[in-house]
């Protein structure tokens, strides 16, 4: 696979992220202006975009493009599940944001699938 497909799947992914935090900033209703929350979001956004896309590369650069919706639906629920489970086992988590968490990850899986395929 070649690197610089690799960069623009991980620039894609990153746009992705960004676009996908923004939404969920309006949704909520958040005051804050987009800018001044990226510049403190932007570094994890840009290494987890990295992560993800290194972790689809090995699997399309080997095992091909079957299952990669289940394979990025697991890899999803590994980020979002374990960290409402280990929550306060006092407080109710809310599960909404866990499920859009798992369905920003099979998103971006497609979107690595497009870029990388």
């Amino acid at each position: 696979m070649a690197f610089a497909r690799v960069v623009a799947a991980w620039l894609a992914v990153t746009l992705l992220f960004l676009g996908w935090r923004e939404v969920e900033r309006r949704a909520r209703g958040t005051p804050d202006r987009m800018m001044a929350t990226l510049r403190g979001a932007l570094p994890g956004l840009l290494i987890e975009a990295a992560l993800l896309t290194l972790f689809a590369g090995l699997w399309f650069a080997s095992l091909g493009h079957g299952s990669s919706v289940l394979l990025f639906l697991l890899a999803g629920a590994l980020i979002e599940v374990p960290h409402r489970l280990r929550a306060s086992t006092g407080l109710r988590q809310p599960w909404k944001p866990a499920i859009g968490g798992i369905g920003r990850i099979v998103v971006a899986g497609l979107v690595l699938g497009v870029v990388m395929g």
